[in-house]
C-alpha cells in the first residue's frame, strides 16, 4: 500500500472520529480531514499522535496538522481489527483538532486542561458508536453498557504509568461530565449503541460552547 491510500485509511478513521462527534455537539457536517493528515515521523512516539500548531495573529493565518505515529499508521494499514489505543489515540488527536481549529476561528482561547479534558469526552463518545461507524477498521469490543467502556478508559492498563497531573486532572473532570450527560442510562445493563443520546448530546453541546466562549 502507497504512502497516500495509507493516509486514506488513517483519515477514514479521522473522519469517522469526526462525525461520531459532530452528531453529539450538534455540528454541521465536515470536510475531509485528509488535507491535514501529515505522514508519520520518528519525532512521535509510534504509539501516540500529536497536533502541529502555528498561528500568525499578525495575518490572521494559521496552520494545523494531524500526526500518527508508526504503529497507528500500521495498524490502518494491515489490520481490520485495531486496538483500543489506537483508536483512542485517533479520537483523541481528532477532538483536539477540530476544537483548536473552532477556538481559532472564534477567536476564543482555551487552556491545556480544557482540550485535554474534551479529548478524554471525545474518546468515549468513539469508543460508544465506532462499530457502528466505521465497517473497515473495528474493536474486538462489541459493548453492552458503559460501564463497560469506564473499566477500559478510566481504569485500563492504558492509564495505569500516566502520572501527569494534567491528564489525571483531565480524566476527572471528564468522568464527572460524562456520568451527568449519560445519567438516565449510566447504571443500565445494556445501552443502544447503535443511537445517539439526545440527552447527553444537549448536556456536551452546552460544555463545548462554553468551553468555547462560544
Amino acid at each position: 500500500m502507497t504512502q497516500t491510500n495509507i493516509k486514506k485509511q488513517i483519515a477514514n478513521g479521522c473522519n469517522t472520529s469526526l462525525n461520531i462527534i459532530a452528531r453529539y455537539y450538534g455540528l454541521q457536517s465536515e470536510e475531509s480531514i485528509e488535507d491535514f493528515v501529515l505522514f508519520p515521523s520518528e519525532d512521535v512516539d509510534e504509539n501516540s499522535g500529536q497536533i502541529l500548531f502555528e498561528e500568525n495573529i499578525e495575518n490572521e493565518e494559521f496552520f494545523i496538522g494531524i500526526q500518527f505515529g508508526k504503529k497507528i499508521y500500521h495498524e490502518f494499514e494491515n489490520k481490520n481489527i485495531i486496538s483500543l489505543n489506537t483508536l483512542a489515540v485517533v479520537a483523541e488527536e481528532t477532538s483536539h483538532f477540530k476544537l483548536i481549529t473552532d477556538s481559532v476561528l472564534l477567536k476564543s482561547s482555551l487552556s491545556k486542561l480544557e482540550i485535554e479534558t474534551l479529548g478524554e469526552i471525545d474518546r468515549f463518545l468513539c469508543l460508544m458508536h465506532w462499530n457502528n461507524e466505521n465497517k473497515t477498521h473495528r474493536i474486538e469490543k462489541n459493548w453492552k453498557n458503559l460501564h463497560q467502556i469506564c473499566d477500559e478508559v478510566f481504569q485500563g492498563n492504558r492509564f495505569k504509568e500516566n502520572k501527569n497531573p494534567l491528564y489525571i486532572d483531565a480524566e476527572a473532570i471528564a468522568f464527572k461530565h460524562l456520568r451527568q450527560a449519560f445519567s438516565k442510562d449510566w447504571d443500565s445493563s445494556y445501552f443502544n449503541f447503535s443511537l445517539i443520546d439526545i440527552h447527553a448530546c444537549n448536556y456536551l453541546t452546552k460544555l463545548r460552547k462554553m468551553i468555547l466562549r462560544a
